[in-house]
């Protein structure tokens, strides 16, 4: 059988279970199980099948068995790691993919001694680096390093690939996470390996050992990543994990520590936010930086003396140069990036996904080692005299570590003098860092946590978006990230604040119905509703276009506060959006009413009366909105084109020109302005408006719009044969 013939066949059992069809799963199963030379697994299957026959056997004779459920979740989760076993035997001799691979590499070398064998390196570092300066050799630490580094690459591979885990690899696997004399970085990446694992296939042991690891260690590092692992492993595996018998015990005991409740939301936010990244990454490669870099050139021209070089100190200091900044957008574009920074966003992704193709990264474990200045690579980078670089790096606070990695390996191939030139400029940079972390030293512990978990996850955004054989892995950050209802936490993932937080975060990213979802379930969860959520959901609808649903949030919220006008206007507009202008205009007198003098609601009472055919009083909205709005004249247009449906050409024609000589003509109007012409019978100039309609559109578009208004037009007494006629002198030159 193929892999994809395997896996389908797979999937074809796991349905079969999830349907309760148990005989045909085991019926599937067993052929699959005919097919390989282990005898063992075939021997698990017919004592899983006997125990089912058993169970059924007993229920035909009505005997009432108080511990079923309990045998046939048993049942249902042999079968289900059974199928997974049978899959992996079928393909792990000659599959090219690197599960496999570092199968075969390690399947008969124990762990433990593997992690005996990484204790002896780390004893050996540590002597040498216990060595007096004088007396180091450099060389042969760097050798020891890149030893150890091996060793923590293969206990990675071990733990990942190994399946199911034994419960004497689990024992080893919960004594290095907890042995806060093991270095740190080696420690998490034990945590990652579990969560890779759990990628490929469901592993309990895997996940409890994940699950522990919150509560065994006092690393922060190796807390926040086993969160984010058993978040990610409880959402992939959410129907496994619910037959289990011992999970809740050990979630029990991780939900009791203190700082459990602030890192669960924290994290769930963190993994969430990767729904933005795209949508960050498009913002800044295609509107932020082409600004920024587009408007530098000559802005830098302008800043200097012919024959002189910028100091970026008198650059800082000019006013003038600064309000050059300001006013040509580069400013307002940077401080933009600094918010999205600011924000946790995911900004550097297209940058420094380029760099991720040295050979550093075609090892797997590489992408999820945290940060740390006794790497080899760290220590290949920097030589004596860049410890000032070398902290800049250590400190950058928005690069992720697998960024850090990037940037240490793309010094190291660089020139001398280009290595020179980054070196004279960390100085002023390190200044800078050291004065962000000054301000910021009062939220320390809380700002770690969080930068710690920020990074956590843009590494395995990096890993499941660009590491080179990526498809051979479960795409989990592909998913909706919804972790409402997680087995065993849902009183964590489904409380008010959490859901709060979540819905805030989507509907400000405008995604939609995410926050509708979110939305919905937080009105659900609060015993006294907080009206500003019906606001809220309302508006998510109105954004997709569910106007019926819009409205009857909005409305529900008007109950408890009928003056606020912000939702007024939302109603007004529902009504409009709903053809019901009547309404929409009791909401606009409404508006009026509260808080007259507005530009925007006069404007939009002349809209809906205009709707309503009442063109005399619509115009008369649009003179008031005009005598209040001096400068923007926002009502010029809708004061043309009443006086042309009311037969006022002079004056129709008065305000088109106003509006083309004064403001950026459109399309649609050189158009309006075509159809006056047309009417009062100058032909020669409707047909040079139509014209220039046309090259500010396009012909279709053109000549759909004068075709919609031919009504109005035969209305005023113009033939449909001259509106044609029209139209086509006008393409006529333009269609050749």
């Amino acid at each position: 059988m193929t892999p994809t013939e395997i896996n389908n066949y797979r999937d074809q059992i796991v349905a079969a279970v999830e349907r309760q069809e148990l005989t045909r799963a085991i019926g599937k199963l067993s052929s699959l199980a005919a097919q390989l030379p282990d005898a063992a697994l075939r021997d698990k299957l017919d004592q899983v099948k006997t125990s089912y026959d058993l169970m059924l056997h007993y229920l035909s004779q009505g005997i009432l068995d108080p511990a079923r459920d309990q045998v046939l979740n048993h049942i249902v989760r042999q079968l289900l790691q059974l199928t997974d076993q049978c899959v992996i035997a079928m393909q792990e001799k000659d599959s090219p993919e690197v599960f496999y691979a570092r199968r075969r590499e390690l399947q008969a070398v124990p762990l433990s001694d593997l992690v005996s064998l990484y204790r002896t390196e780390c004893g050996k570092l540590s002597l040498l680096q216990g060595v007096d300066e004088a007396s180091s050799n450099r060389q042969v630490q760097l050798q020891v390093m890149k030893s150890r580094e091996q060793c923590e690459t293969r206990i990675f591979n071990k733990v990942w690939s190994s399946f199911p885990t034994t419960q004497a690899d689990a024992e080893v696997i919960g004594q290095f996470i907890a042995d806060d004399t093991l270095p740190e970085p080696a420690r998490c990446l034990m945590v990652m390996a579990l969560l890779l694992g759990l990628t490929k296939f469901y592993d309990e042991n895997k996940l409890v050992a994940l699950i522990d690891a919150y509560t065994s260690s006092s690393s922060s590092e190796v807390q926040l990543r086993a969160i984010i692992g058993t978040l990610l492993a409880l959402n992939t595996h959410r129907r496994r994990a619910e037959l289990s018998r011992t999970l809740a015990s050990h979630i029990a005991v991780m939900t009791e520590a203190s700082t459990w409740r602030a890192d669960v939301a924290m994290v769930m936010y963190r993994l969430i936010g990767t729904r933005n990244t795209d949508r960050v990454t498009q913002r800044v490669t295609q509107e932020i930086m082409p600004d920024i870099m587009k408007a530098s050139p000559g802005l830098m021209r302008k800043m200097m003396r012919p024959g002189t070089e910028i100091d970026p100190d008198e650059l800082e200091g000019n006013p003038e140069w600064q309000e050059m900044l300001e006013n040509s957008g580069v400013a307002a574009k940077m401080e933009q990036f600094s918010q999205l920074q600011q924000e946790g966003s995911d900004v550097f992704i297209s940058t420094f996904s380029r760099l991720k193709t040295f050979p550093f990264f075609h090892t797997l474990s590489n992408w999820f080692m945290p940060f740390h200045s006794d790497h080899s690579v760290v220590q290949e980078a920097f030589d004596e005299s860049d410890h000032l670089l070398r902290d800049m790096v250590v400190r950058a606070p928005f690069l992720c570590n697998s960024d850090r990695y990037s940037f240490c390996l793309t010094l190291r191939s660089m020139p001398a003098g280009q290595r020179e030139l980054i070196r004279t400029q960390t100085q002023q940079q390190m200044a800078d860092l050291d004065e962000m972390q000054a301000e910021r030293v009062v939220q320390q512990r809380n700002l770690n946590r969080d930068t710690i978990a920020t990074r956590c996850v843009q590494d395995l955004y990096r890993f499941f978006k660009l590491f080179s054989r990526r498809r051979e892995f479960l795409a989990v950050m592909d998913t909706a990230m919804d972790f409402t209802g997680l087995p065993y936490l849902s009183a964590y993932t489904d409380s008010a604040e959490t859901l709060q937080v979540v819905a805030e975060f989507y509907l400000t990213n405008e995604f939609d119905n995410e926050a509708v979802h979110y939305f919905s379930l937080l009105l659900k969860a609060q015993e006294s509703t907080d009206p500003v959520v019906l606001q809220k959901l309302g508006f998510a609808h109105e954004r997709l276009g569910n106007t019926h649903e819009a409205l009857k949030q909005y409305q529900r919220y008007e109950l408890v506060r009928d003056d606020d006008l912000w939702t007024l206007r939302h109603i007004a507009s529902c009504y409009r959006t709903l053809h019901k202008p009547d309404k929409a205009l009791e909401y606009y007198e409404r508006i009026d009413r509260l808080k007259p003098g507005l530009v925007s609601t006069t404007l939009n009472m002349g809209h809906t009366l205009l709707e309503q055919g009442r063109t005399d009083e619509a115009l008369q909205c649009y003179f008031k909105a005009d005598l209040m709005d001096e400068r923007r004249h926002r009502a010029w247009r809708p004061i043309a084109w009443c006086s042309f449906v009311l037969g006022n050409d002079e004056r129709s024609l008065d305000y088109y020109n106003r509006i083309i000589q004064a403001d950026k003509p459109t399309m649609t109007d050189y158009v309006n302005r075509g159809h006056v012409h047309l009417c009062t019978g100058n032909l020669a100039q409707a047909v040079s408006d139509y014209r220039h309609a046309v090259q500010l559109g396009d012909a279709d578009a053109t000549r759909e719009t004068i075709l919609t208004d031919l009504p109005q037009l035969q209305r005023r007494g113009v033939s449909e044969q001259d509106v044609r006629l029209a139209i086509d002198a006008a393409f006529i030159q333009i269609e050749k």
